[in-house]
């Protein structure tokens, strides 16, 4: 064999390596670019005092929110948060499982104009809970709202909810955990509400 046909041969076989892997990209591209540059989420509590606002019926509420942030450069796709898991404290100090037969939905910010799935390139807010200057209960904004749900924290309780987050090209690993505990005040002053409505990340 000449070199001229040895070379003609390599020529051949780099073509063919080439057009090969053009098909593997354009194929498994997205695949590939997960494996190799997977997407990483974490979740923030925005403010832990909360925000305050007047509903048209008079009404004060605070409302709570959460930060899904993005760690690396990759677009998450198609997000959405679920209420996966609820924890309640016990006299004894241990948290106990509160059933979630159908977990429901976080609905991101605002509300009002936000899609149900959105794109996180940098990072996203969404709704977390809300508490009435009437109310006797701290409630988690998720839907559906189901009859069996007992996710609404009363005064002198903890809850952990537990988020899981969803999305076209992530791969929920664990759950992300916001502890509240609450007892029953409700000071219009938003630095002194967090002495009693107290909001952490675990």
């Amino acid at each position: 064999m000449t070199k001229f046909e040895i070379w003609s041969l390599l020529l051949e076989a780099f073509i063919a390596v080439g057009l090969f892997s053009v098909v593997l990209i354009a194929l498994f591209g997205d695949w590939i670019r997960n494996k190799l540059f997977p997407a990483q989420l974490d979740i923030e509590i925005l403010d832990k005092n909360g925000e305050l606002t007047v509903m048209d019926n008079g009404h004060k509420v605070i409302y709570y929110h959460i930060h899904v942030v993005n760690k690396k450069s990759v677009v998450v796709k198609n997000c959405m948060l679920y209420l996966k898991s609820i924890q309640k404290l016990e006299a004894g100090g241990n948290f106990v499982d509160i059933p979630v037969s159908v977990p429901p939905r976080y609905i991101w910010s605002p509300a009002e104009t936000t899609p149900e799935v959105v794109d996180i390139i940098n990072s996203h807010t969404a709704d977390f809970g809300y508490i009435m200057d009437s109310s006797t209960v701290f409630k988690p904004t998720v839907t559906p709202i189901l009859n069996s749900f007992r996710g609404n924290l009363e005064h002198h309780e903890t809850f952990r909810y537990l988020i899981q987050i969803v999305a076209e090209n992530y791969n929920p690993t664990h759950l992300f955990g916001i502890e509240v505990t609450w007892d029953g005040l409700w000071p219009e002053n938003l630095e002194e509400m967090h002495k009693h409505l107290i909001i952490k990340r675990i």
